[in-house]
């Protein structure tokens, strides 16, 4: 059962945070081609979003070890695993800094930087298609 679980909120995290690339990658996209800054309640939204992303990458952190420790007794899986968690690991820490300046840039009454932003995004997608890439070829 708790095997059942794990695998549940696991999959739940990844569609979470998912969810929140595509959706906040996108709003971010469209204020930033028109060059405006986005109204109080979008800014909330992104906001928020952005820390759902960062809980939903915690938790397929902790069910992820918890996942891996249960099955396969460790992270010596394979190479390709290895890089799954160098990835993830990357990602983690880009989703960490890119929180932390938007909650500063709010702070400050400051629009977050768009080149930060933009690189960010960038990385975070090329981060998230390695991971899953890995993840696929780790556990075919």
């Amino acid at each position: 059962m708790s095997l059942i679980l794990l695998k549940f909120f696991h999959y739940l995290a990844i569609v979470f945070s998912g969810g929140v690339l595509v959706g906040g990658g996108l709003i971010q996209s469209v204020y930033t081609k028109a060059n405006k800054i986005p109204d109080l309640n979008v800014a909330r939204v992104l906001k928020l979003l952005g820390y759902l992303g960062l809980v939903a990458i915690i938790v397929l952190w902790i069910t992820g070890i918890l996942l891996s420790n249960f099955i396969y007794g460790g992270f010596s899986i394979n190479s390709a695993f290895t890089l799954k968690i160098i990835a993830a690991g990357l990602l983690l820490g880009l989703s960490a800094f890119i929180n932390l300046h938007v909650y500063n840039s709010n702070n400050k009454q400051l629009p977050p930087n768009k080149k930060i932003m933009k690189i960010g995004m960038m990385l975070g997608r090329f981060l998230i298609i390695t991971v899953l890439i890995s993840a696929a070829i780790a556990f075919n």
